[in-house]
């Protein structure tokens, strides 16, 4: 951003709140300037245009002394580089210098003694401090002055630039000799960005809308607030529902910047704005290298070094900020832009874009009807995807379709990618349309070659996701395989064996996903080295159906080899990792060993080079919550997941989701809310994505056990023998251990039944993991009628991530209170207890004391038998 731009981010533009969160994040930042301040030392305080550098040095001078606390106040003397007169020498400082500026023209030490005078003018007995904003546009004969005083210690200097003017005289010399000390402001991070969401919006913010403005923006406070109104609050959380366009605010600064251009940097603005980032060489076959010097100069452009392919080295120019490019380019006519674009087309060197740089140039190139090479339209699509921007492929495909003729196969391809997307976006009716027009193509062609075969087996794959996804029939569902299968095996000719193999990873993993997963077929694929990209699909419903079975080493194995597989393949399949991931995820966790479910949605949280779900990122967030006892925390995260996916969603992504919050919900005492998802989930279990289904139901009888619903018990029983016809050992063993409960509503008070334990010790040797073990211990202890033993297999489920309900409901505890003594009960200490929840020890022994008073209990081991 340009000149002045920094006066738009100052509190007198900004809601005052959305200042105050700002003095939070650089509160150290401004710490640091008052504590050179204090000692007598001159700061330059450089960064971007808006990231706050005015007002951090607003807070830095508040309340103010130097030498001792009963000093008089120093008095600020402020000037502008902003608002001096372009071109004028001494301009900046006019309003000290008075009648005397003229005269001192070519004398610097006429303009050092004029300027000491009018400051000691105004100090009034005390220190003085010559505050300078955007230092950067002071005209030379102003920065020499300034820089010499500074030298001489005739002046003690606040300045504020730009990060291009800190490598230019004078200010370069005067931080790298140490006679002012630099503090560098840094745009905020990813985690900040989420902080300012959450304090400006007052709400949760999904976290792809997090990453989604945190790419847009690059953390720059001035442009959050530009993009704020492309968030919508839906469900109880934020999240992003438009494109990021420039505001009015945004335009001004724009307008005001190229008012004091040249007219030559103008013009290569408009043209930098539409063709950045690019190689400096490039550039400068489009614009002279002054005016590419001045834009730099003034920080509109940045130039950094980079190697080429063939290793030599090279600069890439790029604007400042991605939305100040998009204000430039708003005030650029269409026709211009055109002109703009086929000049740079035909340039060498000028296609190394990657990531939202090609999807902005892309983008750009179609809406003016220019063609795109398909491999660098395919290239685009793909950016967008991995970007969590589906709704950007959209449009890009929209766009190119327009350029293709009904009947082209290159019209099929990007219908079929344009239909995926919309699927991504929960519009089924238009990617049902574009399917329709994929198979029209399809059934009209005669001796398709191996990418066209490819293409039918995706469209079909995506059809029967769209059935199911709409009838919940899966019978129904199958049908598109038996067309598709005649299809290729009539025309496919020599690609016909490799075209219906892929067919039947695509079939196997819809029957894994509607829960009846034919394990062995489905391993047998999966393990084969010669089954390449088409296996890549298959993997994650199938890692799911062994966990389900209770074959988590297996799970394990398949989940390491899948996701070489996908990684492999990532140009041919682009959610392979991301599903992988959640799959082993989801196996990890069942299993017990929660440490290493926590490194995968770490993993997971931070992945950048592959398309994630963050809807699935959310929900595998909840489920640690759930793991760990932190139940207020789950229900934040699996909440935003519901409000993100939307509830009218009847996959089993959102049916899960509905579970794990209602469990969270009645676990943080929240009883009406977990009633009410338990009913709305209830309503979509028969259209459910039944791979997980028996998950669902078992997390549906622990809310009923939290709820102390007597409905509990029976549930879980018959869980158990619906989990035992189908062989899912896993949930049958979990849903046993619940129905052999002592402490739940309708079971047997004397003992377990006879017939529950030996099926428990039956199971015991065929389901893997940490979990099981725990629960056939916990089983056993109850059967024997030893408290200590029971007490002691409790603490190793809350290892294994399963947190029982206590006997009685304890009405007199907050919700906050419910959640730490349970997991003070569990074992863990005050500070674990901190760190869990984001809380301070002290907070936490607080609510610990209350616990113990109202319970009329004085230790863990205590409250561990009271809340029992």
């Amino acid at each position: 951003m340009g000149a002045g731009a920094d006066v738009p981010t100052t509190a007198s533009v900004l809601p005052e709140t959305l200042v105050s969160r700002r003095t939070l994040v650089v509160r150290p930042l401004t710490e640091q300037v008052r504590s050179e301040v204090q000692l007598g030392r001159s700061v330059l305080v450089v960064g971007d245009a808006g990231v706050g550098k005015t007002h951090l040095v607003t807070a830095a001078l508040a309340h103010l002394w130097i030498g001792t606390p009963t000093s008089p106040m120093p008095t600020v003397v402020s000037v502008s580089g902003a608002t001096s007169p372009s071109g004028i020498p001494l301009g900046a400082l006019e309003p000290l210098l008075g009648d005397v500026a003229l005269s001192s023209l070519g004398s610097s030490a006429r303009t050092v003694e004029s300027l000491a005078e009018s400051l000691r003018a105004r100090s009034r007995g005390g220190p003085v401090i010559l505050r300078v904003e955007d230092a950067h546009l002071l005209d030379p004969a102003s920065s020499q002055a300034l820089a010499w005083m500074v030298q001489q210690g005739e002046v003690q200097l606040v300045a504020t630039a730009r990060s291009s003017a800190v490598s230019q005289s004078p200010w370069l010399e005067l931080w790298k000799d140490d006679v002012v000390e630099r503090i560098d402001v840094p745009p905020f991070t990813l985690a900040e960005v989420q902080q300012w969401l959450v304090g400006e919006l007052g709400g949760q913010v999904t976290l792809d809308t997090v990453r989604r403005v945190w790419s847009e923006t690059a953390g720059n406070p001035f442009h959050l607030g530009e993009v704020v109104h492309a968030l919508q609050e839906q469900g109880g959380a934020w999240v992003w529902v438009g494109g990021a366009t420039p505001g009015r605010r945004l335009l001004d600064v724009v307008a005001h910047d190229m008012s004091r251009l040249s007219g030559d940097a103008r013009v290569a603005l408009e043209i930098a704005a539409l063709v950045c980032p690019v190689s400096l060489s490039v550039l400068l076959d489009l614009v002279s290298r002054p005016v590419v010097e001045e834009l730099s100069r003034v920080g509109l452009v940045s130039m950094s070094p980079r190697l080429t392919v063939a290793g030599e080295g090279d600069v890439t120019v790029d604007l400042a900020h991605a939305l100040y490019a998009e204000a430039v380019r708003s005030g650029v006519p269409r026709a211009r832009r055109r002109e703009v674009l086929e000049r740079v087309a035909g340039l060498a060197n000028s296609g190394h874009r990657s990531g939202a740089a090609l999807v902005r140039s892309v983008a750009l190139a179609l809406d003016c009807d220019l063609a795109v090479e398909h491999s660098r339209l395919d290239a685009a699509v793909d950016a967008a995807f991995e970007l969590q921007q589906p709704d950007t492929a959209i449009r890009l495909l929209t766009s190119a379709l327009r350029q293709t003729q009904p009947g082209d196969l290159r019209r099929a391809t990007l219908a079929m990618q344009r239909a995926d997307a919309w699927w991504h976006v929960d519009d089924t009716g238009r990617a049902s349309r574009d399917l329709t027009d994929v198979f029209d193509t399809l059934w009209d062609t005669v001796g398709p070659d191996a990418p066209t075969v490819r293409l039918m087996v995706a469209a079909t794959a995506l059809r029967a996701r769209i059935a199911y996804h709409r009838d919940g029939d899966l019978d129904q569902a199958l049908v598109p395989f038996e067309i598709a299968a005649r299809w290729i095996f009539e025309r496919g000719g020599p690609h016909a064996a490799r075209g219906l193999q892929e067919l039947e990873s695509a079939r196997l993993a819809r029957l894994g996903y509607g829960g009846r997963p034919r394990l062995d077929d489905a391993c047998a694929v999966l393990l084969d080295s010669a089954a390449g990209s088409a296996a890549v699909p298959l993997a994650a419903p199938t890692i799911v159906g062994l966990a389900q079975s209770g074959r988590f080493a297996d799970a394990a194995h398949l989940a390491g080899r899948s996701a070489q597989l996908a990684g492999a393949h990532h140009d041919q399949y682009r959610w392979g990792r991301g599903e992988v991931a959640v799959a082993a995820f989801l196996s990890t966790l069942w299993s017990g060993d929660v440490v290493s479910a926590e490194r995968v949605v770490d993993a997971l949280d931070q992945e950048s080079n592959a398309a994630v779900d963050w809807v699935a990122v959310h929900v595998t967030r909840g489920l640690i919550g759930i793991a760990r006892g932190s139940w207020m925390q789950a229900h934040t995260d699996l909440h935003a997941a519901t409000a993100r996916r939307g509830r009218a969603d009847p996959g089993g992504v959102a049916v899960y989701n509905l579970a794990a919050e209602a469990l969270a919900a009645a676990a943080s005492g929240d009883g009406t809310t977990a009633r009410a998802l338990l009913s709305h989930g209830a309503d979509l279990t028969a259209r459910a994505m039944a791979g997980v289904d028996g998950e669902v139901q078992l997390l549906r009888a622990d809310t009923l056990a939290w709820l102390r619903d007597p409905r509990a018990i029976d549930e879980a029983r018959a869980l158990a023998g619906w989990a035992s016809e189908r062989g899912l050992l896993r949930i049958e063993l979990e849903a046993l251990h619940r129905s052999a409960d002592r402490r739940r509503p309708g079971t047997r008070p004397r003992g377990v039944n006879p017939e529950v334990l030996r099926r428990v010790r039956e199971l015991a040797p065929l389901v893997d993991g940490p979990r099981a073990a725990a629960i056939v211990h916990h089983v056993e202890a109850q059967a024997a009628g030893d408290e200590d033993l029971v007490r002691i297999a409790e603490r190793e489920l809350n290892r294994c991530g399963l947190w029982l309900p206590p006997v009685e409901s304890i009405v007199s505890l907050t919700r906050r209170e419910q959640e730490i003594a349970s997991l003070a009960a569990g074992g863990l200490t005050s500070r674990a207890i901190a760190s869990r929840l984001t809380l301070s020890v002290r907070t936490v022994d607080s609510h610990l004391a209350r616990v113990f008073a109202k319970t009329g209990v004085h230790s863990r081991e205590g409250l561990s038998a009271v809340l029992r």
